[in-house]
Order: structure tokens, then C-alpha cells, then sequence
């Protein structure tokens, strides 16, 4: 009981990472994420003061300089054009922020299990996405659920039963999206590559779960989750094709993807069920996977929002300045566009956006140094990226906040120290 107290609490502090949430009972501005990253600043001191010596990556320190390289061009761009949005000036602190409260839960879970590990952040972010569309399902069935959880958290719960969509804690819309697709990826590279996660069934049946119930009813809390899904599948086909091609089949192999068959038509039995018994399950699927009933019905894979992002939103601008820096002004509500490569160019300019490019791939393919086998993974992150920058501004650097603060040892970590054929 004291290990499965002590896993919760780790999950907590990762939830409040990864989902942040303001709590009633204090400041709406003193939210999960600035507790973590007090702890997080807290922990980092201390680890200072006991080693004397003050010791960061140097693709910490390269993805610091670049984050305040990106927000220094923001405020040049606001300064030469006379405006006074500070929406990506003050990114740098957003930076330091989420990488600090990463550092915080991370501690806490080296505190309680000893070490850390690719395998072990994995584990735990997969285990907080799954919490959370369980929670949304409650809170979409059981309105005494939703009652009782805004006594502790803010919730945004008129606005979102108005736009119908489902919601966890701190958990909806596009963020929400962004981060399972990121953490879906994740869970790919460990089913794919974790010989010992294989080895150790109740594990493996708990990553294939977590997988297929975070697609869908992931996608049935934001669309952007599906695309997460999709590239992690395509990832594991690509990496076992490369990797059984020419060699024999073990019957640990068949049993793997024996299990793997059996809980995928399962999954579609119960859910062919729920969309031809309820109503509201329908509907929340056909939201979830409308371009693949559009594509089924219609023969064309195509979304409402995504018709409205390709006949309204592309907005671009119309001087060679603008384009260069920018016109320092940020948003749907200043441009009438979600695109996020629109937004960015309008704000700062292609420079900026440059920048901000530059951020991203440089931070994940450092990962490439850190961990094995790391490498297409870190492509698929920001081929991710890039692709969400199609819709949203939103990004996905809390999951490589993550990554930052583990342990790399360049070993694929075991589920538990001494796997056994269960």
C-alpha cells in the first residue's frame, strides 16, 4: 500500500505539470505549475548548496539561450512597432517556469523510486493522461463528479458544457490535445523498443490500455490527440518491420501481437456498441473521429475546424516588414486566426518564427545524446510540433521540460529491476 501511495503522489505532481490547475481556496494566479516550479527552484537550490557546485546540460543551457533569443526578438518587434502586447516577450519566463515545475515532479519521483528514466516519466505521464479521460468521462456522466471537483479546482465548466466538449481537471481543448499526442508518442517508443516491458505482461497490457483508451477518448477531448495516435502506430509498424525483417518470429513476438490484435477488436466491439446504444456516445465519437466517419461516408477526409482553418485563417502580411518582424500584435482576436505559423509571423515576424523553430528542433534532437534509440522519435516530436502549428500556437515543450530533468544514461529502463515471463 505505502509503494501505491507513494506512485500516486508521483502521479499527482506530474498531472499538475503536465495539466496545471488553479485551486479555489487560493490566488487564481498561484496555480499547480508555479507550486511545482517553487518546489521544483526549491529542490534545484539545495541540490546546489549539498554538491557545491552548480551543474546544467549544456542542452539546458542552449535551449535557455534560445528561448530568451526568441522572446528578446518578440520585444524588438513590440518595441518597433509601437505595440504593447507581451503575449511571447515574457516566453522566457513560461520556459523557466515549466522547466522548473518538471524538475519538481521529477525530484519528487527520484525521491521515491531511487532513480529516473525514460521508461519511468513515460509510465507516469501515460498514467496521468489515462486518469484524466477517465475523469472526463465521469464528468460528462455524473454531474455530482463535476460539483465536487470545482469545490477544489476553477473550472471552466459553463463555457466548456457550452461548446459540448468533454473536460478533465485543468484538462481540455487544444492543450489538452498537444499533450496526449506528445505522451502517445512516448508510449510508442517504450512498446517499441522496451524488450523488458514486453517481458513483464501486466505492464505491457497496461501500456496497450493506457494507449487505446487515451486515443480514444482523447480524441473525443481534442481532435489533435488522434494525430499523436496515428504517428505513434506508423512509428511501431516502421520499427518492428525494420527489426523482425529477415529473422524468425519468437513466440514471445506472437503473443505480443496476439494480445495486441485481441485488445484492438475488443476495443472496437465495445465502442460499435456504445456508438449504436447511446446517444451521447455518438455524438462524442463522431466529434472525436469525424474525419474518419467523413472519409467512410463521404470518401473524403475532411473536419469542420479544419474547413475553417483552410477558408478563413491563413492570414499572412502584406509588407515585406511585417513579414521580417512582424507587426507585435499576437491572436485570434487581433488577426481572426488559431494558425499557429499565422500568428507567430504576424507577432514577430519569419525571423521570430525562425527562432522559435530553431527552439524546438534543437531541444529534441539534443535527446538524441541522452537516450537510446532516441533518434526518429525526436524527428516524430517535431514533425508533431510542426504539424499542431498548422492549427494552434500551442506547443509542446512540458513534455520536453520532462525530458530535460531525467536521468540519461542511454539505457532503455526496465519496468521493475528483475523482469519475470508472468
Amino acid at each position: 500500500m505505502g509503494k501505491l501511495l507513494k506512485s500516486i503522489l508521483v502521479a499527482i505532481a506530474v498531472d499538475f505539470v503536465l495539466f496545471p490547475v488553479s485551486f479555489t481556496f487560493l490566488p487564481v494566479n498561484i496555480n499547480s505549475k508555479v507550486i511545482m516550479a517553487a518546489f521544483g527552484i526549491a529542490a534545484f537550490v539545495h541540490k546546489c548548496l549539498k554538491e557545491k557546485s552548480v551543474i546544467l546540460a549544456k542542452r539546458t543551457v542552449i535551449t535557455a539561450i534560445l528561448a530568451v533569443a526568441f522572446s528578446l526578438w518578440c520585444y524588438f518587434s513590440v518595441f518597433s512597432n509601437g505595440t504593447d502586447d507581451m503575449t511571447y516577450v515574457t516566453y522566457w519566463t513560461s520556459f523557466f517556469a515549466w522547466l522548473s515545475a518538471a524538475y519538481g515532479a521529477i525530484t519528487l519521483l527520484k525521491s521515491i523510486e531511487g532513480k529516473t528514466s525514460l521508461f519511468s516519466i513515460s509510465k507516469y505521464l501515460l498514467i496521468v493522461c489515462v486518469a484524466q479521460c477517465i475523469i472526463a468521462i465521469l464528468i460528462d456522466n455524473f454531474p455530482i463528479v463535476d460539483t465536487l471537483i470545482s469545490k477544489v479546482f476553477w473550472q471552466a465548466s459553463d463555457y466548456y458544457r457550452r461548446i459540448d466538449r468533454l473536460y478533465g481537471i485543468g484538462c481540455a481543448l487544444d492543450p489538452a490535445g498537444v499533450r496526449f499526442a506528445a505522451v502517445l508518442l512516448l508510449a510508442g517508443h517504450q512498446i517499441a523498443y522496451n524488450e523488458a516491458l514486453k517481458m513483464k505482461r501486466s505492464t505491457l497490457v497496461y501500456y496497450l490500455l493506457g494507449f487505446i483508451i487515451v486515443t480514444i477518448i482523447g480524441s473525443m477531448i481534442a481532435r489533435t490527440t488522434s494525430v499523436g495516435a496515428i504517428i505513434a502506430v506508423c512509428y511501431f509498424i516502421f520499427i518492428n518491420a525494420s527489426i523482425k525483417r529477415g529473422g524468425n518470429i519468437t513466440s514471445r513476438q506472437l503473443w505480443f501481437f496476439a494480445l495486441l490484435i485481441g485488445m484492438v477488436l475488443t476495443s472496437i466491439l465495445v465502442v460499435s456498441s456504445l456508438y449504436n446504444s447511446s446517444d451521447n456516445a455518438r455524438n462524442l465519437l463522431r466529434f472525436g473521429f469525424e474525419g474518419f466517419f467523413n472519409l467512410f461516408e463521404t470518401g473524403e477526409f475532411q473536419t469542420h475546424s479544419t474547413d475553417i482553418l483552410m477558408e478563413n485563417m491563413w492570414i499572412w502580411p502584406t509588407d515585406w516588414r511585417g513579414w521580417m518582424i512582424g507587426y507585435g500584435r499576437y491572436g485570434v482576436f487581433s488577426w481572426g486566426t488559431d494558425i499557429g505559423y499565422c500568428n507567430f509571423t504576424l507577432y514577430c515576424g519569419l525571423i521570430g518564427l525562425a527562432l522559435f523553430s530553431a527552439y524546438f528542433i534543437y531541444v529534441n534532437m539534443s535527446m538524441n545524446t541522452k537516450f537510446k534509440n532516441f533518434y526518429l522519435i525526436s524527428l516524430l516530436l517535431i514533425t508533431l510540433q510542426a504539424i499542431i502549428w498548422a492549427k494552434v500556437a500551442t506547443d509542446i515543450f512540458v513534455i520536453d521540460a520532462f525530458l530535460l530533468c531525467i536521468d540519461g544514461d542511454y539505457l532503455e529502463e526496465s519496468p521493475d529491476e528483475s523482469p519475470q515471463e508472468e
